[in-house]
């Protein structure tokens, strides 16, 4: 029908009715594309707030894994020290109930909490522009970063924990079997108090929970960031 309109006011030579028409129709356009856009600013509001209720529930989870496995690393550390404490003491014989509870303890380490699911999947599916926040863009990539540097040093560092049980489970093993039987293993008992191989491992585990404690602690630090920019953008 416009361009009915148009066409016929083009015969007329009715300039007013040309540029009418042509305010309509362009008015009608920018309209058009207004509401398009209100619709899609509408569909990314929505969009943002169930990614922001996703990480949100993500970081709790992490924060709450990292506070656990800090809890693990501290008593690890700890059992670790004073395992070295009483191989190195010689009043305290290994197979004492003291001894064998510091070496069940300092065998191992957790592993670490995991990277965000839905930082992931944003990253991957090009989606990041949901997360309108700058603050909380910044965090999210300086944890992820953080995270998979740490996973790196943690390939490395479980390969010795690997290396460095083998050990620790031998001598759990004998003490063990020496228990109830001490007389039977005296040399065994005697070479356990006297092995430098035995604290040397001792004095690594401690060392490895150590180097844990001061990543997790940092990690949970940025974990708490993270939860705080997020709050900050869901206000």
């Amino acid at each position: 029908m416009i361009l009915s309109r148009l066409t016929q006011a083009f015969r007329d030579q009715n300039w007013f009715a040309v540029a009418l028409e042509f305010v309509i129709v362009i008015s009608g356009v920018a309209i058009g594309f207004q509401i398009t856009a209100w619709n899609e600013a509408r569909q990314d509001e929505v969009r943002e707030a169930l990614v922001l209720a996703r990480l949100q529930a993500d970081f709790e989870v992490i924060r709450a894994n990292t506070e656990t496995t800090l809890e693990d690393l501290e008593q690890r550390a700890g059992h670790a020290a004073t395992l070295v404490s009483v191989i190195k003491d010689g009043s305290i014989a290994p197979a004492s109930p003291e001894f064998q509870s510091a070496l069940a303890v300092a065998i191992g380490t957790p592993v670490p909490a995991g990277r965000s699911a839905t930082y992931i999947e944003l990253v991957a599916s090009g989606e990041m522009r949901l997360v309108r926040s700058e603050p909380l863009r910044r965090a999210l990539v300086e944890f992820d970063e953080q995270v998979r540097r740490h996973e790196l040093a943690y390939d490395t560092l479980a390969q010795l924990v690997i290396d460095n049980n083998a050990i620790l489970l031998e001598y759990q093993s004998l003490l063990a079997a020496i228990e109830g039987d001490a007389g039977a293993y005296a040399d065994d008992i005697e070479r356990i108090r006297n092995s430098a191989e035995l604290l040397a491992s001792a004095q690594l585990m401690g060392s490895i929970s150590r180097f844990n404690l001061s990543w997790n602690t940092g990690r949970l630090e940025t974990a708490n960031t993270v939860l705080e920019a997020l709050s900050n953008a869901g206000g």
